[in-house]
């Protein structure tokens, strides 16, 4: 028997057979193919799992009309076009999917209540008059809406047979349309649509229904449904099985999620790194049991060692990769080649997408347009959402000898992309491991999988022809002895030491991480930046007694979005006491004096004292002047103190470019 002899098997499907038990979720919203800007990388998002090994590729939400459907202010098109500009665009995701052996789906979407309006002829719809928590005004559906928008869903999916798919995927989860009318919790109607179980599922019958009548039995037609909403009194997983049961003649597949789109965090429609993998697995293991379709399960899946797990032990017949998907498409060929400890496992750290501004996020950089065009970047994986394709870079005509200085995750990945391109790599590390900053995963339970993407540059590094040297700190003489042609400096950077009276009563937090320290019951920690709340929670969760002390408005100040509401929210449940506002005046022996918001001065009793108050680059005068007129680039923390993805993004477009003429 193979490593991964059940997700390695063929699934029937309806009419196709899919290669294996691999589908990738959709990660691309459809119609910005239409724009210029953006349409190449994003047919190279989707492109990639399907090259990857994924037996199937949805591309991402069709709204299916601009009236009261559309959730992005995306530029209005005709779906009864059969051809021209924009089915030739959204048709190109099919046809490189297809390309490569895999099925292509595109995903149907209608949002209903959870609708943003953004003109004066467009409205919210749903099941009830409401008005929505941010201000939106939402009418109740008519019959007459209902079948409108019935046979919007059909126009959409013939447009979407035109351009050359295999089948739809109909979102009815995460709070949209479908979700809407089969949550007890939100359908308050007293008519026929509301009510009993039956009721409420009338109106995604009359839709799957309609799709099927009009498409024939060839096309397929995929369900993607929240087994459990995440609210009280909402909807069960054996609601769902039930409902499933109704249209198991109608629907090819169904996928497993839980959770609602506003409030996406706790209701673990995206599960963040506090979460355990597969979570929804127990949720499709209840629906399974209602229905003979294949059922596939989504959230958090990253390992295919889990995958396997899961169809071997009947919770699902197939699983739906999202975020993975970005993180390393190439997974189903790695896992089926016998590479898997060369996957680069999803951290779940929300890079790809951090949140909308219709989910109610305010601090977010960017609106709901730079949203759509973006989505996709990732931390731990520099090819995502290039402005190139990486699989055409030419070979390049001069090679050269490259002194690496710096085995942190930059200085890793600059190794890595630079003997991929044919350069001699001399990667020199200071100190007598690899891997930098990134040593305090080690001891980091939450963050076992930015551990394993440290160890797998580690691995990536053996299995190339690069010679590291540890325990070596490179001046004039080394560089004189190696003569490089061209050097990158990756020395990452260090703590600040702050002007606090007082100072040396205190540890550096990340002291802690490498076994020295032993903190005390009662901890304080100055300074809550991502650092310090990471840290503090850290040491909340084995026993200690935390205090955080932050001169912001709000700790973790540098993140936003819904990583930033996991780890508060995770903090809030440890009991963790937040000092916000509040400035470290001067700490003593075993106490901390802080200003409080009021005014007034406070002092804080302690066992021990942490600080975690910002970093600096490390200082590369000295080398730079060694180096005379070799070509330098320096990139990660060097450039400016920052997270994972600034130093893996900077060191692959640097060792890209060593060698290149333009």
């Amino acid at each position: 028997m193979r490593k991964f002899d059940h997700l390695f098997s063929p699934l029937k499907v309806g009419r196709f057979t899919y290669r294996n038990r691999i589908e990738s979720a959709p990660m691309a919203f459809a119609l910005i193919a239409c724009n210029p800007e953006v349409a190449d990388k994003s047919f190279r998002k989707l492109e990639a799992p399907a090259r990857g090994g994924y037996a199937c590729v949805a591309v991402g939400e069709l709204d299916v009309n601009f009236r009261d459907a559309v959730r992005i202010p995306l530029p209005e098109v005709d779906f009864t076009q059969t051809d021209g500009y924009v089915v030739e665009k959204v048709g190109e995701y099919a046809r490189r999917i297809k390309k490569h052996g895999a099925i292509a789906m595109c995903e149907l979407v209608h949002a209903g209540a959870e609708k943003m309006p953004f003109g004066p002829d467009q409205e919210a719809i749903g099941p009830n008059n409401e008005v929505r928590p941010n201000g939106t005004k939402v009418r109740a559906m008519t019959r007459e809406d209902m079948e409108r928008i019935t046979d919007d869903f059909v126009t959409c999916a013939k447009f979407v047979k035109n351009c050359g798919y295999d089948g739809v995927l109909i979102h009815g989860g995460h709070g949209f349309l479908f979700t809407q009318f089969l949550s007890p919790s939100y359908n308050k109607r007293t008519d026929e649509y509301g009510g009993s179980l039956e009721n409420r599922a009338k109106l995604p019958i009359m839709i799957l229904k309609a799709i099927r009548e009009a498409m024939g039995p060839d096309f397929l037609i995929e369900l993607r449904i929240s087994a459990d909403d995440g609210y009280k009194g909402g909807v069960t997983p054996g609601e769902t099985g039930q409902f499933v049961s109704m249209v198991d003649k109608i629907i090819d597949s169904v996928q497993v999620s839980s959770g609602i789109y506003y409030d996406a965090v706790v209701t673990h429609q995206f599960t963040s790194m506090y979460v355990e993998h597969g979570v929804n697995s127990e949720l499709s293991e209840i629906v399974k049991k209602y229905t003979k379709l294949p059922v596939g399960v989504v959230g958090g899946i990253n390992s295919p060692e889990q995958m396997e797990k899961i169809i071997a032990e009947g919770r699902a017949d197939y699983v739906v990769l999202g975020r993975q998907s970005i993180a390393d498409p190439e997974i189903a060929n790695k896992a089926r080649d016998g590479k898997e400890d060369l996957i680069r496992r999803c951290i779940r750290c929300f890079k790809c997408f951090p949140g909308s501004p219709e989910e109610g996020y305010t601090d977010l950089p960017f609106d709901s347009m730079e949203l759509a065009k973006n989505v996709g970047y990732c931390t731990i994986n520099p090819l995502a959402n290039l402005p190139f394709d990486p699989c055409e870079l030419k070979p390049l005509g001069v090679l050269k000898k490259v002194l690496i200085i710096g085995g942190g995750p930059a200085g890793m990945q600059a190794a890595i992309t630079a003997s991929d391109r044919g350069h001699e790599v001399i990667l020199a590390e200071k100190g007598n491991t690899l891997g930098g900053l990134l040593f305090f995963t080690d001891q980091e339970p939450d963050k076992v999988d930015l551990m394993n993407f440290k160890n797998v540059l580690i691995r990536e590094i053996k299995n190339r022809d690069i010679e590291v040297l540890l325990n070596t700190k490179v001046d004039g003489k080394i560089i004189d002895q190696i003569k490089p042609e061209h050097i990158i400096i990756a020395t990452g950077s260090e703590p600040v030491t702050p002007k606090i009276s007082g100072i040396e009563y205190a540890i550096q937090s990340l002291e802690v991480y490498r076994g020295e320290i032993a903190c005390g019951k009662k901890v304080i920690m100055i300074g809550g930046g991502l650092i310090g709340s990471e840290q503090g929670l850290h040491l909340a969760k084995n026993g200690h007694d935390v205090t955080i002390v932050e001169m912001l408005p709000r700790i973790a100040d540098e993140s936003y979005g819904m990583y930033r509401e996991a780890l508060v929210n995770e903090i809030a449940a440890q009991n963790i006491t937040v000092m916000e506002n509040t400035k470290c005046l001067e700490i003593g022996n075993r106490s901390v004096k802080v200003l409080l918001p009021n005014g007034q001065e406070e002092t804080l009793e302690a066992d021990t004292v942490l600080y975690a108050l910002g970093m600096k680059s490390s200082p590369f005068d000295e080398i730079k002047e060694k180096a005379g007129d070799i070509q330098i680039d320096i990139i990660g923390d060097v450039i400016k103190p920052g997270k994972v993805d600034q130093a893996i993004s900077s060191a692959y477009h640097a060792a890209v470019n060593i060698g290149k003429t333009y």
